[in-house]
């Protein structure tokens, strides 16, 4: 959307009145209309390179406080520029801002340092990335919070070490201190406080669509200037998209791109690991070719490649390069139509715990008895990460729980017990006691989901508290969680989009619903 037809399309006047503060003068004295001729008049003032550069710099680095700053980035260029056409509905910026941030801290619980761009925990990559990290550790001591001068060196130290946006939030997610201090992720009102912000800076409008939706928008002008600014060149998934086309996908090219952009890679590490890697430390651009150094495609193949997208085969390097790059930058992404066939067996997921072979057979819903135990873990995936809104961590190895989930700075832990009779806890104890002395973080919450429990197993929960006072079991069946999952994702519960708040899951023993409490 153009800057004009956004400020037309601003309903409210005290929006108008917000994004008027930034560059109209005496403009608390101005009607509504007025406000909207003053603002179209001073347009070029709002696309001013040095101004929006000013504007961004205090928000991203310079603003007091810690949760503006990166609730700014977040929505600015996480989401917003991320997006076909620059724009959301406030309540999907909302949702996606969350999303982010949770996805961030679940990355940061799977990774390590020598996951971050690093062949080995000996390269010159890794020191840098340890460097980096003492800094940072020492930035946030004391207050637990980093003042504007923190966030400049640390800002400086970055471009020193090559250490870019997505490593230093990783590095603050595994210290404990992203999104906030203790991982917990921002709430709508910060969001919406946040918002405010960008819209006084003049960075951000509020728009209402004809369906009366309310809609987060950064005008096209305005966005192409915040992109050539911060260096993003395409959207993520038009981006990947771009290296899956056959003039850039080949493992040799890849490994090409990364030697000369300075990135390491391992020596066995897949096209797929490679094309994140690009992705992630290269400029897309960049990924293409370069005049210096040079490397990557001949002006011959560009020609080629432009004219198989019906682009114009005439021109410069960078000319061809750019015209390849808004050829997939300017594709709407594609509706996704994909059936998930976990959703069917979460269908029948009490069934699964109790081991109705029977009806699990005449449903379709297995082939053979073996598939049970697999599919009820399956299931239990679904229900988290599509209903209660939290992705399942990976797990190395296979001596692991079921199932993994950030909480926090902690883990909750959950295994499933598909069983024809109830679970007895004692007999399972010494296992989850092991899950959880092994973790790398501290587990308050393990879930034993199965078909039933035997009335010795509350009181073994109650005994392994005693001894382990930091750490509940909580024993829940198949049929309640699945209950509470639905409840949770019901368009009835206003949080439905927002992750389920895990921590109403710590009820030592057997679990009741009455304890969780009124949701949403």
């Amino acid at each position: 959307m153009k800057f004009n037809d956004a400020v037309e399309a601003i309903p409210r006047y005290h929006d108008l009145h917000r994004i008027a503060g930034a560059h109209v003068l005496d403009h608390r004295r101005l009607s509504i209309d007025e406000l909207r001729e003053a603002l179209v008049k001073v347009r070029p003032q709002y696309l001013h390179e040095e101004t929006v550069r000013t504007n961004l710099d205090q928000a991203l680095f310079k603003e007091d406080s810690n949760h503006l700053r990166v609730l700014s980035r977040l929505i600015l260029i996480d989401v917003l520029l991320d997006q076909f056409g620059f724009e959301l509905p406030c309540g999907e910026t909302e949702e996606q801002v969350i999303a982010f941030e949770q996805g961030l801290v679940d990355r940061s619980n799977e990774i390590e340092l020598s996951d971050l761009g690093c062949a080995s925990q000996d390269s010159k990559r890794h020191d840098s990335l340890k460097l980096y990290e003492f800094v940072l550790g020492t930035a946030w001591e004391g207050d637990n919070d980093k003042s504007p001068d923190e966030v400049n060196l640390l800002r400086k130290l970055r471009g020193r070490l090559s250490i870019n946006e997505t490593d230093h939030r990783l590095m603050e997610a595994k210290l404990g201190v992203f999104p906030q201090p203790g991982n917990r992720l921002h709430v709508r009102d910060e969001i919406d406080e946040t918002r405010r912000l960008l819209q006084g800076l003049g960075l951000l409008f509020v728009i209402r669509r004809d369906d009366d939706i309310d809609v987060d928008v950064i005008p096209q002008e305005l966005a192409e200037l915040i992109r050539r600014i911060v260096g993003r060149e395409m959207r993520t998934e038009a981006y990947r998209a771009l290296m899956e086309e056959r003039p850039v996908r080949r493992k040799a090219h890849l490994q090409n791109v990364l030697d000369k952009n300075s990135i390491e890679y391992g020596p066995r590490d897949t096209r797929e690991i490679l094309t994140n890697l690009v992705i992630n430390y290269v400029p897309a651009s960049k990924a293409i070719c370069s005049k210096n150094p040079y490397y990557g495609l001949t002006n011959k193949q560009l020609s080629r490649w432009c004219r198989d997208l019906g682009e114009a085969v005439a021109g410069t390097t960078d000319e061809m390069v750019g015209r390849i790059i808004a050829h997939f930058d300017r594709r709407r992404p594609a509706a996704e139509h994909a059936d998930d066939e976990r959703a069917s067996w979460y269908e029948y997921y009490a069934a699964l715990a109790r081991r109705d072979y029977a009806l699990l057979r005449s449903q379709g819903v297995i082939e053979k008895d073996l598939e049970t135990e697999s599919k009820f873990e399956e299931a239990t995936n679904y229900l988290f990460s599509e209903k209660l809104k939290h992705t399942p961590l990976k797990q190395p190895g296979s001596n692991h729980p079921d199932g993994l989930l950030s909480l926090g700075p902690r883990y909750l832990m959950w295994d499933n017990k598909s069983k024809e009779s109830p679970v007895n806890l004692r007999d399972h104890i010494n296992q989850f006691d092991g899950y959880m002395d092994k973790a790398e973080k501290p587990v308050p919450i393990f879930l034993v989901i199965g078909p039933a429990f035997t009335e010795e197993s509350e009181f073994e929960a109650t005994r392994y508290r005693v001894e382990h006072y930091d750490r509940t079991i909580t024993l829940i069946t198949a049929g309640e969680l699945k209950d509470l999952a639905e409840e949770w994702a019901s368009p009835e519960n206003k949080r439905h989009q927002e992750p389920f708040p895990l921590g109403l899951l710590g009820t030592n023993g057997r679990y009741s619903r009455s304890q969780v409490g009124k949701l949403g």
